[in-house]
């Protein structure tokens, strides 16, 4: 049981992390594309999102997974966030 409830609780602090990087994507280039450009911007954003995700989840990956798991599974997990952030980003301009 306290291994079902350390699962929960793992996946359950990378959803919110995801969603919170996610965010960030979405609302740092948009806040600083003014002064800085969208690219740029964009960069600043996972600069601070890979913080965020460093900062909170990533010792939790460290004691689960090796290197080779753990790069792949977080790079599918970055892309998703960015894709998403970036569909949110164009749905906002469309707006």
């Amino acid at each position: 049981m306290a291994q079902r409830t350390g699962l929960s609780t793992f996946l359950l602090v990378n959803v919110l992390v995801w969603a919170l990087m996610t965010t960030i994507l979405v609302l740092v280039p948009d806040a600083l594309e003014r002064w800085l450009g969208f690219e740029l911007a964009r960069v600043l954003g996972w600069a601070v999102a890979c913080g965020v995700w460093v900062v909170v989840v990533e010792s939790a990956w460290k004691a689960r997974f090796g290197p080779f798991t753990r790069f792949g599974c977080q790079l599918l997990i970055w892309i998703s966030a960015a894709l998403v952030a970036m569909w949110i980003s164009e749905q906002a301009r469309a707006w």
